[in-house]
């Protein structure tokens, strides 16, 4: 608002004067703006409480799925000998489990002494199985069974050990080349990249690669033997059984196991159970968020008589709403199963306050009673909603885009604009009121000014009249 100065005619506080009146006039401009700030703070609760229902939809995500009722879990004795994987498809058992070999590719390496000479040649690489005929102890025979060729070329002018390495790496063939060095000479390194009896391999060399020959069958290679190719042997409950992978699946229904270490002659317990933990784990989850939520819509909602103070929402129906909802629907029955029809069934009950206790013993009993038909109860059936399912519902009610919540702050954030329309309205008609009040007070300063000059001149005019003769 624009300030003048005081009146010149008669030193009447003008400014003074509009000001005050100016503050009694701009009293629905307070209330406007208490009036927002009431509302921006509904929107913080509103936001508030938004966030507080996110939660409970995070922890029905993992009780949907009626698997993570089923979870089986494998377990050994000696867990360093496999680790293990299950499927629901796994049954309870127990077995005894020995690892007595690992599968493994085939290994050999070049001279010790030598690094063997290169030149332009071919390598032709065998992949398949060795197998000796001992019917005759005294002269065994080694036979080998061919089941893929490879060749590997080195051209002229390659003449150093790295390109016989490089060679063989870039063809991909299966078999990885590599350098290392015994403090001496360079050796090279070949390794099967693949596990398994079957996978092994002998060379035939051609041209200027005589020392990367290698043959069992012989017995004269250049190449020396560091591992040979074998297949995986277990025994599972006193039967053996050969993989050609360390990766077994077959063995134990819907259970894997991941082989990592041989030690033949101990056998060690092997034991398949169910595994209820991801079910407890996203129940406990669920009831932890609804308590959050419990303690949050509580505290916006609260009447404090002896502070006199009430929450951000209290009186709220929309609040008051959900709360009276989501509690209803945290104790809502089920019947559709059979089984659980309701969270108390599961040891999930409400305190005084609206808060839940969960009972672990009694959720253990029901979750390993199948009569109980937990994973119905909260994941549903045959295309009928569980728990889960109509709790989600609801959620989605309040949270989606156009939901319950999101009209509401929509109403309120109107509300607000609706407040700067009135603000606009109400500043037009308060600079039109003070420019009438500086203008009564400036005329009213001017008549006062005059009126003090009309009495200034009255009573120089009456002292200048003759004086009275009456005393002589």
């Amino acid at each position: 608002m624009a300030l003048t100065a005081n009146g010149i005619g008669s030193g009447l506080d003008i400014n003074g004067l509009v000001n005050q009146l100016m503050s009694i006039e701009s009293r629905p401009a307070t209330q406007l703006n208490q009036k927002e700030a009431s509302f921006q703070a509904k929107l913080s609760a509103f936001g508030q409480l938004k966030s507080m229902l996110s939660p409970l939809q995070s922890a029905l995500s993992g009780l949907k799925d009626a698997s993570r009722f089923q979870t089986m879990r494998a377990t050994l004795g000696d867990s360093s000998l496999a680790m293990l994987t299950t499927t629901t498809e796994a049954t309870k058992g127990s077995y005894s489990f020995e690892v007595m070999q690992l599968a493994q590719g085939q290994r050999v390496v070049t001279g010790d002494a030598t690094t063997p000479t290169v030149g332009a040649g071919t390598l032709t690489f065998s992949f398949g199985t060795y197998s000796t005929d001992t019917s005759d102890p005294d002269n065994p025979v080694t036979s080998f069974d061919a089941s893929r060729v490879e060749t590997v070329t080195l051209e002229p002018g390659k003449d150093k050990l790295t390109d016989v390495r490089d060679a063989i790496n870039s063809a991909n063939i299966g078999v990885r080349a590599q350098i290392v060095n015994n403090g001496s000479v360079d050796q090279l390194i070949l390794a099967g990249t693949r596990e398994g009896e079957a996978q092994a391999f002998k060379i035939e060399e051609s041209g200027d690669l005589s020392g990367f020959g290698f043959d069992l069958t012989t017995g004269g290679s250049a190449m020396t033997s560091l591992e040979t190719a074998q297949n995986a042997k277990i025994k599972l409950d006193g039967v053996v059984l050969t993989r050609s992978s360390n990766s077994i699946s077959d063995a134990i229904d819907g259970v894997t196991l991941n082989l990592l270490k041989a030690d033949p002659g101990k056998s060690t317990t092997l034991t398949v159970s169910n595994d209820r933990s991801a079910a407890k784990t996203s129940i406990e989850a669920l009831v932890k968020a609804y308590n959050e939520f419990n303690t949050g819509i509580r505290s916006l909602t609260a009447v404090d008589a002896e502070a006199k103070t009430v929450g951000v929402l209290t009186g709220d129906a929309t609040a008051r709403g959900i709360q009276t909802q989501m509690r209803n629907a945290f104790g809502a029955i089920v019947s559709a199963f059979g089984g659980a029809s309701s969270l108390s069934d599961i040891g999930i009950t409400f305190n005084r306050d609206g808060s839940l206790s969960l009972n672990g013993a009694t959720l253990e009993a029901a979750l390993n009673d199948p009569t109980k038909k937990v994973a119905e109860f909260f994941a549903g059936a045959d295309g009928v909603k569980g728990f889960s399912g109509l709790l989600q519902d609801r959620l989605d009610g309040y949270l989606k885009s156009g939901g319950l919540l999101d009209s509401r702050t929509s109403g309120i954030n109107d509300s607000i604009k609706s407040l700067d329309r009135q603000r606009e309205v109400l500043a037009r008609r308060l600079d039109m009121i003070e420019a009438r009040y500086r203008a009564q007070f400036t005329a009213l300063d001017s008549l006062l000014g005059s009126m003090s000059q009309t009495s200034t001149y009255l009573t120089q005019q009456l002292a200048n009249l003759p004086k009275s003769n009456s005393d002589n």
